[in-house]
């Protein structure tokens, strides 16, 4: 079976979706980072000319000549291009055998999976109610995003202000696992200061303290935050290959909970690597994804598939009533899906259909375009007119 057409597709709010037919009429599904549409979708269109009448069976193959027939690699732009072509070609490969993608990589570990939503809020009470609303769709964890643009060097009332935020939604979801990202907005002295205030809140993990770099110093500040703190830390969304995975695993890990995005790490497969680096060195995997419904559907076929898995970030159509983005904006501007996700218990049952295990209903994409609204760069500044981390 031959792959006879591609094409990139804008699908509101903010995804950027490949679409592959094959030969015998079937379709299959890849996702992008839709965040970077301008950048991404001539990749998408240039990838999308090579792959055309190559046979699907080859996915890894392809996936390498992709990656591998340019002198220049990795980056963001190019990564998430070859992702969505890697799920895109799992998508098809599981129709064309009849079996979900996870039954492909080994068979199923678990039925369902745990998840999580993100919170949106302007102060602590927006976040509680958004955690109220999550929990009221069925969720049992959520994560907040407490911190504003931070100082180098915080002040009391800084680091009080994130306290207030994170206790605020404690009090409303009472026992349900909470976990907060700090988006690399603070040093690793000012992490020092912060994490052990944030013990009593009995935190699930706290992601990206510090901002990540790749470098030597860094993973030696990380694993010392690691070492020194009760509370899991956990990074991962920014990186960009296996390799850089491995350094934050091997010898001793840095962190206690790891988090590929599988639309830049490469894929699934590449998912279903790093999870099995995860078990090795006895790391939580919990993959981030805080997209569409074609690159959940992709997570949770990694899910399945690795015994690691603890964890995952969720999105659905009643996220986007509970505050939209930080740039203002919906997650999710209607169902894709024929069969929406749905959680019970704060667990989603992994799909187990063909491929991807959905139904996409693409004739709604055009139907919502009107709603497309991909997220501007964020951009934050301290009241000298500097840069803010965002």
């Amino acid at each position: 079976m031959k792959i006879r057409s591609a094409s990139v597709i804008r699908c509101p709010p903010r995804w950027l979706l490949l679409r592959l037919e094959s030969s015998d009429g079937e379709v299959g599904w890849g996702e992008a980072i839709g965040d970077l549409h301008e950048e991404v979708e001539p990749a998408l269109k240039a990838m999308c000319d090579r792959v055309s009448g190559t046979y699907i069976t080859g996915i890894e193959r392809i996936k390498q000549e992709m990656h591998k027939g340019r002198f220049w690699r990795d980056g963001p732009v190019l990564n998430t291009a070859i992702s969505a072509l890697e799920m895109a070609l799992w998508d098809l490969r599981g129709k064309q055998i009849g079996a979900p993608v996870h039954q492909l990589l080994g068979g199923p570990v678990r039925d369902k999976v745990s998840v999580y939503r993100n919170l949106w809020g302007r102060n602590p009470e927006e976040f509680a109610a958004s955690g109220k609303a999550a929990l009221d769709e069925g969720l049992e964890m959520v994560k907040v995003s407490p911190a504003g643009p931070t100082t180098t060097t915080p002040s009391d009332t800084e680091l009080q202000g994130i306290l207030d935020t994170v206790k605020a939604v404690r009090n409303t979801i009472g026992d349900a696992k909470l976990a907060i990202d700090l988006h690399g907005r603070l040093t690793p002295a000012a992490s020092r200061r912060l994490l052990p205030l944030l013990e009593p809140f009995d935190l699930s993990f706290v992601e990206e303290p510090c901002l990540p770099d790749g470098s030597i110093h860094h993973l030696r500040d990380l694993q010392q935050l690691h070492l020194e703190q009760r509370i899991p830390l956990a990074t991962g969304e920014r990186l960009l290959s296996k390799r850089q995975f491995a350094d934050h695993l091997f010898p001793s890990p840095v962190v206690a909970v790891i988090q590929p995005d599988l639309s830049l790490v490469g894929g699934i497969r590449a998912g279903v690597e790093i999870g099995a680096m995860c078990e090795a060195a006895q790391v939580a995997l919990a993959p981030h994804c805080p997209y569409g419904p074609i690159q959940l559907a992709a997570s949770l076929q990694v899910a399945a598939a690795s015994p690691a898995h603890a964890f995952q970030e969720f999105q659905s159509l009643g996220g986007a009533a509970g505050g939209g983005t930080p740039g203002g904006g919906a997650n999710w501007a209607f169902n894709l899906l024929a069969t929406p996700f749905v959680v019970e218990d704060g667990m989603v049952e992994v799909p187990n259909g063909p491929g991807l295990g959905i139904d996409v209903q693409e004739h709604l994409i055009e139907e919502h375009m009107d709603a497309w609204n991909p997220h501007p760069p964020t951009l934050w500044h301290h009241p000298d007119g500097s840069h803010a981390e965002w």
